[in-house]
């Protein structure tokens, strides 16, 4: 029978996965340490794998919790708004992300996806898949804005979707490069040009 989890070590496993959300997203994976983690959430190191096996488990939750604040079911499902104005807003919410953290620690899917091929191909897919999601949500609403009119675009959806991600990622790279939210400005302006 499995031991259930009280809420004091329920609390304790999400102090730890935000510490390593915050750590990874700061340090990078190599950078970051167990004893890191466990530092930063205030927690023994021995408590660390009563609840994660190792480092890449930990680094793949805190991946999914990461992308959970990106905002991918914004682009599926909703019934709010039209197509276009969804996308919109979609992108606004990831340009004020990016314009409040990217200039000093970058994106944490496109700094992982730098850096964890060589070093977690668990990690590594992870990271791939969801930019493949992102990809696939963003040019199925794409489709759906150039059938409601409001598109009319000859770029293929698939491909406008991918330079839109590509393009965002590319400049939180520069952003933390920089030190400047300048990229991400300039990704704003240039993507509302494209789909207007």
């Amino acid at each position: 029978m499995a031991r259930t989890k009280n809420a004091a070590s329920l609390q304790t496993r999400q102090r730890i996965l935000d510490a390593a959300l915050d750590q990874f997203h700061l340090r990078g994976y190599n950078g970051t340490s167990v004893q890191d983690i466990v530092d930063a959430a205030g927690a023994p190191k021995g408590t660390f794998y009563n609840h994660f096996s190792s480092k890449q488990d930990l680094a793949v939750e805190a991946l999914r919790l990461y992308a959970g604040n990106i905002g991918l079911d914004s682009l599926v499902g909703s019934t709010d708004g039209s197509p276009l104005e969804r996308i919109e807003e979609h992108l606004a919410h990831i340009v004020g992300l990016g314009l409040a953290v990217f200039a000093e620690r970058g994106c944490l899917m496109a700094n992982l996806a730098g850096e964890v091929p060589a070093h977690s191909q668990v990690v590594a897919s992870v990271v791939g898949a969801y930019l493949d999601e992102w990809v696939a949500n963003l040019a199925a609403l794409i489709d759906e804005a150039k059938a409601a009119g409001e598109l009319t675009t000859g770029i293929a959806s698939t491909d406008l979707a991918e330079f839109i991600v590509d393009a965002f990622e590319g400049g939180a790279v520069k952003a933390k490069a920089t030190s400047s939210a300048e990229p991400i400005a300039r990704f704003q302006r240039s993507v509302a040009q494209i789909l207007h």
